[in-house]
């Protein structure tokens, strides 16, 4: 995978790889979860998907998850985005996440796509180590993900 973020560019911004807990991955998929919650976003970007990776125990790839646009908001504004949009977490919960922290990010998804089977990433990437929060994907690495996620489909 890709550390230059210059390379990655994708039809409607670039792709990532991010790391979620499978309890929020399975909100982000079920759609009852629209606003992904993160203490850093890279300021200047254009991300527009985001392949989600269920962490551990699931440790795969399984689906898709397509950026209306990210707010960097104080804890008030976040709990209020978790609150319209569907948070998947309590206000307590929220608040320890982001303790320390004046602002944080809270990233809206517009679409989400559900992988019909799980791919391990070890399939796809030699070396595979998991990514603290996100990486960015090169244009090859996001064609191969999604020709794995979604077999048969046109790219």
């Amino acid at each position: 995978m890709t550390l230059f973020p210059e390379s990655s560019e994708q039809l409607g911004g670039r792709a990532v790889l991010l790391s979620v807990k499978p309890r929020f991955c399975d909100q982000i998929l079920a759609r009852s979860k629209r606003v992904e919650f993160r203490r850093s976003w890279p300021a200047g970007t254009d991300i527009g998907v985001m392949v989600l990776y269920s962490s551990s125990p699931i440790q795969q790839l399984v689906g898709v998850a397509f950026v209306d646009h990210v707010e960097e908001r104080d804890d008030e504004g976040l709990w209020a985005l978790a609150c319209q949009f569907g948070g998947g977490l309590e206000r307590d919960e929220l608040t320890g996440y982001f303790h320390g922290k004046k602002k944080g990010f809270g990233i809206l998804i517009n679409e989400v796509r559900v992988a019909p089977v799980a791919v391990d990433p070890k399939d796809l990437f030699r070396d595979f180590r998991p990514p603290q929060s996100y990486q960015y994907l090169s244009p090859a690495e996001f064609s191969l993900v999604m020709g794995r996620l979604f077999p048969g489909e046109e790219k």
